[in-house]
């Protein structure tokens, strides 16, 4: 019984796809949840390749790996270290947090309650040029505005893990 190259190529994804999911879910070092969680990423890039699907493939890596992921590793970097040198994980969130959380929440689903209605979705046609010209026409105010968002997060894990100061 011989393997061809194609079924190869998918179980090698498979298997960078389940050891990424699996060291995310099973490791307590930091660090390492996110080295497994730039792998399952990857893997989800490679299944995009394997499926033809090389624009779905790119915007993968430029956004989760390229962007994500890096923002997830500087907030490691940042966040209180214990005596030993590794992250300090414990809570330090109080029930006005939890307060706050929940009322954030609540207003941004009562705003966003009338958008779904108004939205439509149509289908693009499959090739690169018409995708692009979509995401770079109309849609370009919505990715503009989801670079401000991850920067405000970014800032926020700044601002947060200052820790105390005295």
């Amino acid at each position: 019984m011989s393997i061809s190259m194609i079924e190869l190529v998918f179980w090698m994804i498979a298997a960078a796809s389940l050891l990424g999911a699996l060291t995310v879910v099973f490791t307590r070092d930091v660090t390492r949840m996110a080295l497994g969680l730039g792998v399952f990423l990857l893997s989800v890039a490679g299944w995009f390749v394997y499926f033809s699907q090389t624009f779905l493939a790119a915007a993968q890596v430029f956004v989760y790996v390229g962007g994500v992921l890096v923002l997830v590793l500087f907030a490691i970097m940042l966040v209180h270290r214990s005596g030993a040198g590794r992250p300090a994980l414990e809570s330090r969130h109080t029930i006005d947090s939890i307060m706050v959380a929940v009322a954030v929440f609540v207003l941004v689903v009562s705003a966003l309650q009338d958008v779904g209605s108004a939205l439509t979705v149509t289908p693009l046609p499959g090739s690169p040029d018409a995708i692009s010209a979509a995401l770079l026409g109309p849609m370009l105010p919505h990715f503009e505005a989801l670079g401000v968002l991850l920067l405000a997060a970014l800032a926020a894990v700044i601002v947060i893990s200052g820790g105390e100061r005295s």
